[in-house]
């Protein structure tokens, strides 16, 4: 679910949050799906700090418009 929007390029940034957009797809089913990547090496909130020299990563992914992606998307 990660690897398909990762793979192409940025969609939203605003600082060090990157957001990168895609669609899953099982069958004629689709689902829009985001990932938050946080580029830097704290959050914006400073609670995480991946250390000098490395960035924090994908941060979290969903199924946007919905408030539980489909149990297709994890398997």
């Amino acid at each position: 679910m990660v690897d398909a929007p990762l793979a192409g390029r940025v969609d939203r940034k605003s600082g060090g949050r990157l957001e990168y957009y895609g669609v899953a797809r099982n069958g004629t089913k689709l689902v829009n799906i985001v990932v938050i990547v946080q580029y830097t090496r704290r959050t914006a909130d400073c609670e995480y700090d991946a250390g000098t020299g490395k960035k924090v990563g994908v941060v979290t992914a969903y199924c946007k418009g919905m408030t539980k992606c489909p149990n297709w998307i994890n398997e």
